[in-house]
Parts: C-alpha cells; sequence; structure tokens
C-alpha cells in the first residue's frame, strides 16, 4: 500500500515517519542513501512554507519496502524534484521503485506540475537505468545546473510533464 504524506501529517506524525524510515535502512546505511541525511532532508523539504512537498511510502505489513519524496522547488513555473528513492535491499529489483516514482508521477499532474528533476550520481547506474524507463531524460547537466541550490556532484534527469489534449 502506497501511502501519501503532505506536510501536515508529516509534522503531526514525525517520530512515527522517522521510526518507520530508519527501519528501510537498518543493515544498509552507506554513502548513497543514508538515514541521517534523508532525516536532515525530510525535515528541509517540509519545512517549506511556499512549495508543495509530499513523501511516498511503500509499506508492507507494517514494514517500509520503498519510499520516495518529492518538492516543488519552483512553484512559479511548477517545477518539481524528485528525492530519495530508496527501496529495502532485500526488496530491490521487483518494482517498488517504478511504482512508487509512477504514482508520484500522478500527483504531481493533479498539482499541474511542468517538469520533475532528478539528480543521480555518475555512479549509480540501476537509478540511471530506472529513471530513463520511466521517460526521464539526461540533460547533459548536473542537477545544480537545472535547478538551483540542488547537489552539484549529481546528474540532472527531468521528465517532462505531458498534458492531456483537452488541457491548455
Amino acid at each position: 500500500m502506497i501511502k501519501f504524506i503532505n506536510n501536515e501529517e508529516y509534522i503531526k506524525n514525525k517520530l512515527e515517519i522517522q521510526k518507520l524510515i530508519a527501519g528501510i535502512f537498518k543493515n544498509d546505511n552507506d554513502k548513497i542513501a543514508n538515514l541521517e541525511e534523508t532525516m536532515e532532508h525530510l525535515d528541509f523539504i517540509f519545512a517549506q512554507k511556499n512549495n508543495e512537498a509530499f513523501l511516498l511510502l511503500n509499506i508492507e505489513d507494517d514494514e517500509l519496502i520503498c519510499m520516495v519524496n518529492f518538492l516543488e522547488y519552483n512553484n512559479i513555473f511548477k517545477d518539481w524534484s524528485l528525492f530519495s528513492v530508496f527501496t529495502k535491499k532485500d526488496k530491490r529489483r521487483n518494482g517498488y521503485a517504478s511504482e512508487i516514482i509512477k504514482e508520484g508521477i500522478k500527483i504531481i499532474k493533479q498539482f499541474n506540475g511542468n517538469k520533475i528533476v532528478s539528480g543521480i550520481e555518475d555512479d549509480n547506474v540501476s537509478s540511471k537505468k530506472l529513471h530513463e524507463e520511466l521517460g526521464f531524460v539526461y540533460e547533459g547537466k548536473n542537477w545544480n545546473e537545472i535547478a538551483e541550490g540542488f547537489p552539484k556532484n549529481h546528474l540532472g534527469y527531468v521528465y517532462y510533464i505531458k498534458k492531456d489534449n483537452h488541457e491548455k
């Protein structure tokens, strides 16, 4: 079951959510994704007052299997960023990350989003492949060149939201 968590719910249930997230990093707290940075990041995105943000958690049998979060970094152009895609080590390569990102894209469409930017470390081959399979395109730039303020050492992948024909 994919659970949607907005700013209000994150603040209200922060300790419970953090406890759930801590479980996904058990025995897998490494350089690409780690608990401390993830918690700092979530506090940062949910502290934004003028931009939308949400977290998606795929929970099965009270255990967190996969997570991703999104931040509307430019509310004028409706541009979003995808952060912290992480799947529990023993559940990887089963489609969880793809499923949860697709759900995030649907939600961003409801917010009338324009594009989604994701930063990927150059050596994270599986993440690059996943993003490309979902329609993200490497723009030939680093993340911070596409969206100011983001890490310089990440490649910038962009997903352009397709508008339905009846939309303007």
